[in-house]
């Protein structure tokens, strides 16, 4: 007869089925405990999903219950109570009991199973997870039997005690007894428990106890097949396991070593990982059977490894020898072994300066006390409604004076004890009240947390206290000092300078922790930061170098560029590249060649030949021709007419890309000549020949066409080269910005438009009708007002907006823009941004394009775009490519900016623009406002061309009139942009050598009209780089009791000021000619560094000239800062509308900041990227799409990489400018004192 208890435990673990049916629980009772009625297996089925929505079933989806199904239940006597609510925990209490005690035998265990598996299948959503050799039964009830462990509410326990305490019979011994006893056969168990304990998602069937000791003892019996049986997340938790359990690890070495042969790379990696640690002679033999069957594409990890290992040569020459498909692979990883062999020398690092602990902590006393009893005295109505607040108050309320003298003495290092405060208040907070505290103190007070918060501490306080440029090493030598060891602190402070640092600071941190690096080169989502800081570094330390070769040749094509040009500097990096030329992917060859060619080292130049004859892919073929003629080979024999047939015929074979295919049309494309270099005419080009560049090109898909497309461009006539190039550009600009046909348009309209009218008219109805709307009603009336046909007017002008589909899948054509003329270009690209904005991926596409053109007008629109742009992804992108182009020619960035203005055809030598009617000729000259005047023969200034003769060529009165139109606009262009050089120029304080200023600013064509307009000003020492503006004075520190006040004045005298005149004079304010020293170095004046005395002066010359200044240089005046201060708020608080003070900003240059959550955003920015500094003008903020609303100015501050950045560290210029930015924007509405109330926050 069976035990009573046993039976009771049954009908509780049950209990839920009574709210099915009082009948089909105790029939499922009597079933598993006496085994009677087995058809109610079947009965629970024809209940459908109640079945689970009342048992909930381990592994199906738990909910809180309904009201109806909360009623069932307790009408079935399952006690709820209010600390569980309507939690699933109360059902699962119900069973615990009975897994607890562990009373049933085998068979009335089996039944339980049986019957939960066949009342989880009553679940819909329900997916079975379970491997196939693992018993359904078994696995129900194990997965049941520790998910209905319900832990205490504090949380104190670990999974692996609530096993041990909750489940203490559940262990392998059971486990294994209850498979035998249900026929498993005895050699299938450890198999069984393999997969049940690692196809647990919840982690908590592993720690039951003795299950891991009876695998560990068995592993030999558990196949490396069985893996195929878990998803790839199970397995990755098979080697994290084994990764915490050395023991496992090493009796499970086969299981790693299949793993290391896996589809996964990352797989392959942690695998690799884990084998590493092994003793070799147990990994050796492990890997020995994968190796001799692995293919090349999974062994690429592996066989590097060994490649590098000290035991690792016996298992690479085996698997040469028994599995020829890795023979090439191992030959080839060796080879770059060996290239990399030998001894290096230590990195020298530089020393740092240690962080000073500074004063005690005594004044955070009084600082916290103040902030203490102000937020005690909080009476508002937040603090009354808002639990979160109130609680606030309360604990700010019941800190005493002696918790504060606690919280200093721990501060001050004197104690270590975790104060009462510190368990009300985080650090963050303290810190954020208490400006006394030091980054010693906030350190010591971490290290007394109970359970430090991982976030507060990398997020919060080491963002308050560290720079980008702060030296980790000197931020560890601290945290030693003041005892700050706690292993989370420890690590966030490593991922902090990991992630955070700037990698030409923490480079020397990383010196010393190579493996740190080692460990981040080997995850995917790690490897670029990693090799950024490895390249900040004077060289490869040794023991990263393979790990980096690797790279380099890998299959990523975002780290592949990044660890070759890391290795540019390496002795032997030519060798190396070389040898990637023969890797196995095609993909990767072609990398290879790129990485040949951008040595340019003519010793390739052999290498490269031989590869290009040897390779048959086209792709690849390309690159290396590319590279061949960067390193300065004879490519006449791959490139004769001949040749480029023979490739076009056997490149057409095969089909195009779809993509192109499905919309290019090539007959479109323009009959070209070869190039003859002789003017005289030449070989018209196969047109089947132009068709296999262009399909090429699309396969490439590359925009930067600097390479074959280039090459390939430059074996044509030039105007042929540039009418194909423009062609083909113009093909996929017109093809990207495809609008839907007027007639789907319309069609859209009709049905969006009836739609937005119906919709207008029912909130107007809810508005009248509910009192909760009303406030929404005039809104609603105008809404409402708007009649049927507007709508569908507006709904056909939305659609014809949308785009019919996108080219960026055949980007690849744009490497054609390498060869269009350079004004045509920069106007495409231009227009395309101006009509097409947000288009992201396409932006990216043509900034490639121009930078590959390099002509001046395509620079001058990459310079403007790496200056400023609305997406600071497309910005940092051309900053980047204008800084190549620069190192390229030998100049910094602004000296590349200076030497690419375009003149818009104006004469570099008189400065006038010649249009040509044949026998008359026009000259067309800038005058003083700015504007193009035109004279004739008759001396006569006109504002255009007049209208031809009888018998001059019309063609070429044309062409003059064309070039006229081009050259206004070019030259409207040209001024804006440099306007704002200049005027950024003035804010950093640059100063250019007197020659080069003659040379490159007051002799160009357009730009010396603009430096007519200016004053300039000369100092007569040069630093040593040219291209460096002189360093400017820090803004003067000042009483802090009055913020936003004028500076002191400058004293009387000072360098000598001049304006140049429109014929070259240079003129003081006295009307005196100015002679400038050729040695002397010239910059913009500024009212700043001016005397009073000179700034009138100079206003009173301008006058009686009549010159309206480019821009004010005199007005703007440097405001008193304190020490440390990193804002400016005096005027904060006057009001204005958000479209009001939108406009002003962006007048004066700024653009919208960063769009936050929901499309708030609550700054205007203005970059100044030669000082690598922002401008931030805050409001109390928007929304978007904006509407017009009441909005107040707040504070004037500037970051540099998103980081504050302290007043006094900001040119005196820009702080003056900016401050002047800061008082427009508050003028445009008074001050008001209810500001926080009335603007939208």
């Amino acid at each position: 007869m069976t035990n009573p208890s046993v039976r009771d435990l049954v009908d509780l673990a049950l209990l839920p089925l009574k709210a099915v049916d009082g009948g089909l629980h105790a029939r499922a009772v009597d079933y598993v405990v006496d085994g009677a009625h087995p058809q109610v297996l079947g009965e629970l089925a024809g209940h459908g999903r109640m079945v689970n929505d009342c048992l909930q079933v381990a592994g199906t989806v738990y909910h809180y219950f309904d009201d109806a199904l909360l009623g069932r239940l307790k009408a079935a006597g399952i006690p709820f109570d209010y600390r569980r609510g309507r939690s699933v925990r109360t059902v699962f209490a119900l069973r615990d009991p009975l897994y607890r005690d562990g009373v049933l035998s085998a068979p009335q265990w089996a039944r339980l199973g049986r019957l939960l598996d066949r009342a989880r299948r009553t679940d819909p959503d329900w997916t079975p997870s379970t491997p196939e050799p693992v018993p359904d039964w078994f696995d129900a009830l194990v997965m049941d039997a520790v998910a209905t462990i319900v832990p205490p509410d504090d949380g104190s326990d670990t999974v692996r005690e609530l096993a041990r305490d909750h489940r203490p019979g559940w262990d392998a011994g059971r486990l294994s007894a209850l498979l035998l006893e249900e026929g498993v056969d005895a050699a299938d168990i450890t198999p069984v428990l393999f997969l049940e304990v690692f196809a647990d998602a919840s982690g908590r069937v592993v720690h039951l106890p003795g299950v891991i000791d009876r695998l560990t003892e068995r592993a030999r019996q558990i196949p490396a097949r069985l893996l195929d049986e878990l998803s790839h997340d199970r397995r990755i938790a098979v080697m994290r396991f084994m990764a915490h359990d050395v023991g496992l690890a090493r009796a499970g070495a086969h299981l790693l070593a299949a793993l290391s042969a896996a589809a996964s790379k990352k797989m392959r990696r942690q695998a690799v990982a884990l084998l590493a640690d092994l003793d070799p002679q147990v990994r050796n033999a492990a890997i020995a059977p994968v190796l001799a069957k692995a293919p090349a594409s999974r062994a690429v990890e592996l066989v590097e490894f060994l490649a590098s290992a000290d035991d690792g040569a016996q298992p690479l020459d085996a698997a040469r020898r028994d599995n020829r498909r890795l023979a090439d692979l191992i030959a080839r990883t060796r080879a770059r072994r060996d290239t990399l062999a030998g001894q290096e020398a230590p990195i020298e690092v530089p020393p740092f300066t240690p962080i000073e602990i500074g004063p005690d902590a005594a004044p955070v006393k009084a600082e916290l006390r103040a902030a203490l009893d102000r937020l005690a005295g909080r009476t508002d109505a937040d603090a009354r409604q808002d639990s979160w607040i109130r609680k606030r108050v309360d604990d700010a309320r019941r800190i005493t004076d002696a918790d504060l003298d606690a919280l200093v003495a721990v501060a001050d290092g004197k104690s270590r004890r975790s104060p009462e405060f510190l368990r009300r208040f985080s650090v963050h907070w303290i810190a954020g009240q208490a400006p006394s505290l030091t980054f010693a103190h906030a350190l010591r007070l971490h290290c007394a947390e109970k359970e430090p918060s991982p976030y507060w501490w990398y997020r919060m306080t080491l963002g308050r206290y560290m720079d980008p440029d702060t030296d980790p090493r000197a931020v560890e030598e601290l945290m030693a000092r003041t005892g700050c060891d706690c292993d989370s602190l420890v690590e966030g402070f490593s991922t902090y300078v990991f992630q955070e640092i700037d990698p030409r600071v923490s480079w020397p941190w990383f010196v010393g922790r190579p493996e740190r690096l080692r460990e981040a080169l080997g995850e995917s989502d790690s490897t670029a930061r990693a090799l950024e800081i490895v390249g900040a570094m004077p060289r490869v330390p040794a023991e990263l170098l393979a790990v980096v070769a690797d790279i380099a040749v890998g299959d990523s094509k975002v780290n592949r560029p990044l660890a070759q040009a890391v290795l540019r500097s390496h002795s032997r990096v030519r060798v190396l590249a070389e040898q990637a030329l023969g890797e196995r992917r095609a993909e990767t060859r072609a990398s290879a060649a790129a990485w040949v060619g951008s040595l340019g080292d003519r010793a390739s130049v052999p290498a490269l030949e031989a590869a290009v004859r040897a390779e048959r892919k086209d792709v690849v073929r390309a690159a290396l021709l590319a590279a061949l003629g960067e390193c300065g080979g004879d490519l006449g024999e791959f490139l004769s007419p001949r040749v480029l047939g023979a490739e076009a015929a056997r490149g057409l074979t095969s089909k195009a890309p779809a993509s192109l295919a499905a919309w290019f049309d090539f007959d479109s494309l323009p009959a070209v000549h070869w190039s003859n270099g002789d003017g005289e005419p030449a070989d018209l080009v196969d047109p089947d020949i132009i068709r296999w560049w262009v399909v090429l090109a699309d396969r490439l898909k590359n925009p930067n066409g600097r390479g074959i497309i280039a090459l390939y461009l430059s074996l044509l006539e030039a105007a042929d080269a540039a009418a194909l190039a423009g062609c083909v550009v113009r093909a996929w600009i017109a093809r990207d910005t495809r609008h839907p046909d007027p007639e789907e348009s319309r069609a859209h309209a009709q049905a969006a438009g009836r739609w937005a009218y119906d919709h207008a008219q029912q909130w107007l109805e809810s508005c009248r009708r509910d009192d909760h709307f009303s406030s929404y009603l005039p809104r609603a009336e105008a809404e409402a007002a708007v009649t049927v046909e507007e709508h569908i007017a507006a709904a056909y002008a939305e659609h014809q907006r949308t785009y019919a589909g996108s080219a960026v899948a055949d980007k690849g054509l744009v490497a054609f823009a390498v060869g269009m003329d350079d004004g045509e270009l920069a106007e495409l690209v231009r227009a395309y941004m101006r009509a097409n904005p947000g288009r992201r991926a396409q932006f990216e596409v043509l900034v490639r394009a121009l930078y590959a053109n390099g002509g001046r007008q395509a620079l001058q629109v990459l310079l403007s775009i790496a200056r400023r742009h609305k997406m600071a992804g497309i910005q940092a992108t051309a900053a980047a490519l204008v800084r190549e182009i620069a190192s390229e020619r030998g100049w910094s960035d602004e000296e590349l900016a200076d030497r690419t203005v375009p003149a818009a055809g104006f004469d570099d030598d008189d400065g006038l623009l010649r249009l040509s009617y044949g026998e008359r000729e026009f000259t067309g000259r800038l005058t003083p406002d700015l504007k193009i005047r035109v004279t004739g023969p008759d001396g006569r200034s006109r504002a255009g061309l007049p209208a031809p003769r009888a018998g001059e060529d019309a063609e070429v009165v044309k062409a003059a009139k064309k070039r006229l139109s081009a050259a206004r606009k070019e030259a409207k262009t040209v001024l804006s942009l440099q306007t704002e050089r200049l005027y950024e120029a003035m804010c950093a304080s640059r100063t250019w050598p007197a020659v080069e200023w003659r040379e490159l600013l007051a002799c160009h064509p357009l730009v010396g009209r603009l430096v007519t307009r200016l004053i300039w000003t000369t100092a007569p020492a040069a630093p040593a780089d040219p291209a460096d503006s002189a360093p400017a004075a820090p803004a003067a520190p000042a009483d802090p009791a009055a913020p936003g006040a004028a500076g002191p004045t400058p004293p009387a005298g000072g360098p000598p000021t001049f304006r140049p005149t429109e014929d070259g004079e240079l003129l003081g304010a006295d009307d005196a000619v100015v002679e400038l020293d050729e040695r002397a170095r010239v910059g913009l004046a500024h009212g700043t560094l001016l005397s009073s005395e000179a700034v009138a002066a100079w206003r009173q010359h301008l006058a009686d000239y009549g010159v309206e200044p480019l821009f004010d240089q005199l007005s703007a005046v440097v405001p008193r800062v304190a020490e440390g201060q990193k804002e400016m708020r005096d005027l904060q608080g006057h009001m204005t509308d958000s479209f009001t003070l939108r406009g002003a900003a962006l007048k004066r240059g700024y653009k919208r900041g960063e769009v936050m959550d929901a499309g708030f955003f609550d700054a205007y920015v203005k970059d100044f990227a030669a000082l690598g500094l922002t401008a931030v003008l805050g409001f109390t903020g928007a929304c978007l799409p904006e509407e017009n609303i009441s909005c107040a100015t707040k504070g004037l501050s500037f970051t540099r990489r998103g980081r504050p950045v302290p007043l006094t560290e900001v040119p005196p210029v820009l702080l003056a400018e900016c401050r002047a930015d800061y008082a427009a924007l508050a003028a445009l509405g008074p001050y008001d004192p209810d500001w926080k109330k009335k603007a939208f926050m």
